[in-house]
């Protein structure tokens, strides 16, 4: 096979050792929280469908693919017009879509910083922010969870950027507000990840326009909440006109589709309107009856962290709850920290009063037959996490 696949079977064969090993779940015939998980029936616990759009059907125009990058000749009429209604809804300047938050998050990054920018971020930010940190080859100043930035000197001698997460997707808390206000005041620049915050907080603008914020930058995904795929960074006209001509993943990249295009044009008047309205209500409805059945009378997010420590316990715990009937990963290192597997339990709009309680008392069940208590636990446990 040669050096290279013996070490991928060697690497694999290590992960399996440590509590580690992946597979793809088999889902099919989806229908909202209902769908079928290696031929069995299940309730699903773990999607990031937070108002139930993704389980509607989308109508297919005929439309043509992008074909190209949008530089060249990818560009189409209809993503121009979803990126101005886009940033028209969410109160944004202007916004510039990318096929994915992993790419967008990466692009913009490693497209505005440089080894002179002063980056500080949140130790527990998203792969994908890290990432483009990285690419720039910036020099971060990794922070606990939930402490503040330090402010930058007036005047400031470079830009100082601060990274951070609306809704922190592994442990579904949120930053303190007043830290982020002090840090823009002072002369700061913001990135905001909105991904687990947009559609659901802030009427569908995200936790930036629940909390009264003015970010440089916010990360605006299409993929969660809105149910389609893809993501916009909105920001300044300045900085929108830099991400287009110099961010790689824009330049290099074949643009966003036309059919997800139209799709989001037809799907945003729905998410900023009376039917969102009416699904966000459902959601944080939801949210807090599953918290109180948990403990925790005042959830942040539609996020649950069940913290279980070792990767077997969290693997056999998951495996359970799939013989009960309900679908929830296990997420392991190196998506959270060692020694911190659980199990990330979501809720949704689409879920029914009924499954929420069934839910809960197999869960309980579950996990007190493994030595657990079903216990909500949020942020870095070395620094306890900022109140909702």
């Amino acid at each position: 096979m040669g050096v290279l696949a013996d070490l991928a079977q060697a690497r694999l064969a290590a992960a399996a050792a440590a509590g580690l090993h992946r597979a793809l779940p088999p889902v099919e015939r989806i229908d909202a929280t209902r769908y079928r998980l290696a031929g069995r029936p299940v309730v699903g616990f773990c999607s990031n469908d937070y108002l139930g759009y993704g389980a509607e059907p989308v109508h297919v125009h005929a439309l043509r693919g992008a074909t190209a990058s949008r530089l060249v000749c990818g560009d189409h009429d209809l993503v121009r017009e979803a990126e101005h209604a886009l940033a028209t809804h969410t109160g944004a300047q202007a916004a510039v879509l990318y096929p994915s938050g992993y790419q967008a998050n990466v692009a913009a990054l490693s497209c505005i910083l440089d080894r002179n920018t002063v980056v500080y971020t949140d130790r527990l930010i998203h792969a994908s922010l890290i990432d483009g940190i990285r690419l720039a080859r910036a020099r971060p100043t990794i922070l606990p969870h939930g402490a503040p930035p330090p402010p930058p000197p007036r005047p400031p001698s470079a830009p100082h950027l601060y990274v951070t997460e609306a809704v922190f997707s592994m442990d579904g808390d949120r930053p303190d507000p007043e830290h982020l206000r002090a840090f823009l005041a002072a002369g700061g620049d913001l990135y905001l990840d909105e991904a687990h915050a947009a559609g659901i907080l802030g009427g569908g603008e995200g936790y930036a326009a629940a909390a009264a914020l003015d970010p440089t930058l916010r990360l605006f995904t299409l993929g969660k909440a809105l149910g389609l795929a893809g993501a916009a960074v909105l920001t300044s006209p300045p900085l929108a006109a830099l991400l287009r001509t110099s961010s790689r993943g824009f330049v290099f990249s074949t643009g966003l589709s036309p059919l997800l295009a139209r799709a989001l044009l037809d799907l945003l008047p729905r998410v900023f309107g009376p039917d969102g309205d009416r699904r966000r209500a459902r959601l944080w409805s939801n949210v807090r009856r599953l918290g109180a059945a948990l403990g925790e009378p005042k959830p942040p997010s539609p996020i649950f962290p069940i913290l279980l420590g070792a990767n077997d316990d969290a693997v056999a715990a998951a495996a359970a709850l799939l013989d009960a009937g309900f679908h929830v990963q296990p997420i392991r290192p190196p998506t959270v920290p060692p020694g911190t597997a659980r199990l990330r339990i979501t809720v949704t709009a689409a879920h029914e009063p009924a499954q929420i309680d069934a839910f809960a008392d197999a869960l309980t069940t579950v996990l007190a037959r493994r030595g657990h208590r079903p216990t909500v636990r949020r942020g870095d446990l070395g620094f306890p996490a900022p109140a909702p």
